[in-house]
């Protein structure tokens, strides 16, 4: 199938996920494969896609406690630090989704276990890891947004 058939079968999404960073300024990274059936896998951010009468604010704050367990407040107007358009497969389904990142501090002590994964996320999961950034620019791992690294730092510093 061309990239044209593909856009024109794509479903649109608009996500809100979270840049968590706790008291030791590590981040917290979902380890799933990039598909059911793959061999391939990622570190991402929580994170997904909007429901009817979100906001991209609430849509976060929901995500993050179903894939992690933590229950993170912002105003559901909170503007996203940082935003990008990717397009992929997923289930056999081509998406374009719009990433809306928010920076939200947490402590470190707090325990991860997804409260409400659902079927697919259970079936690519991985795991997670609480990242220091320092390893993370070191690492091969693939991560998304690619830019993670450095966009942290800026953000880090400038706070």
């Amino acid at each position: 199938m061309s990239a044209a058939e593909q856009a024109g079968q794509a479903t649109l999404r608009t996500a809100g996920r979270a840049f968590l960073i706790d008291d030791l300024e590590r981040v917290l990274l979902i380890h799933d494969r990039v598909d059911i059936d793959a061999t391939d896998s990622h570190w991402i951010t929580p994170g997904g896609g909007i429901e009817d009468g979100e906001t991209i604010a609430e849509a976060a704050c929901r995500e993050v406690y179903e894939e992690t367990g933590l229950v993170i407040t912002l105003p559901s107007d909170a503007p996203s630090m940082y935003t990008e358009a990717v397009t992929f497969t997923f289930a056999g389904k081509y998406v374009e989704q719009v990433n809306h990142y928010f920076l939200v501090r947490v402590a470190s002590d707090l325990p991860v276990r997804p409260a409400a994964n659902t079927d697919d996320e259970r079936l690519v999961g991985l795991g997670h890891r609480w990242w220091p950034l320092a390893e993370l620019d070191a690492s091969d791992v693939t991560r998304e947004p690619r830019a993670l690294v450095q966009l942290l730092r800026r953000a880090l510093a400038a706070s």
